[in-house]
């Protein structure tokens, strides 16, 4: 009986070790220019390194094209206005669903920092636009707003999306 469970606890970290090999697998994603001015230019990710992403240009990992529409302050809701000091911002985003299968993707995905400094998202029912949680099916696509609240005087807003839960490969959404 010993024997057996020696064996199994060897299956056991083996297994374990392989679905970590699996999972940090290479994602690295791209950038890509949708504006004729750029010439399609392509930017791929280095290791250890985020890939910055502007207005107007396509993340691609291995499931998702993730396109950054726009980037605008917003008034936010009446009745929530944003703290002294702060305002509202919003990022617009067109995701297609590039994998062989259905993708969850939410707001909560996406993480904003001001001065390098974590933010609060900022939500009202009254956002017909908002990015909620959905799934999107293989060769789907769903467009959407997130907000955040941030200060007036913010010298650089940033919002990480990472691209690989596994190898913590991150995107970065320049604001400002």
């Amino acid at each position: 009986m010993k024997k057996f469970s020696s064996v199994f606890g060897i299956i056991a970290v083996i297994l374990i070790f392989s679905l970590f090999a699996i999972g940090s697998g290479s994602d690295k994603a791209s950038v890509s220019a949708d504006s004729a001015s750029d010439n399609n230019k392509t930017t791929t990710q280095k290791a250890d390194e985020p890939v910055k992403v502007k207005v107007g240009e396509t993340l691609t990992t291995n499931t998702l094209k993730i396109t950054y529409k726009s980037s605008a302050d917003d008034k936010g809701a009446e009745y929530f206005p944003a703290a002294s000091g702060n305002k509202i911002i919003k990022l617009t985003f067109e995701i297609e669903n590039i994998s062989s299968s259905d993708r969850l993707v939410s707001a909560s995905d996406f993480k904003c920092y001001a001065d390098d400094t974590a933010m609060s998202d900022y939500y009202s029912f009254s956002f017909n636009d908002y990015l909620s949680t959905t799934t999107i099916s293989a060769g789907r696509k769903a467009t959407g707003s997130i907000y955040f609240e941030v200060p007036k005087n913010a010298n650089s807003i940033d919002v990480e999306y990472e691209t690989n839960y596994w190898s913590g490969n991150k995107a970065i959404f320049v604001v400002k």
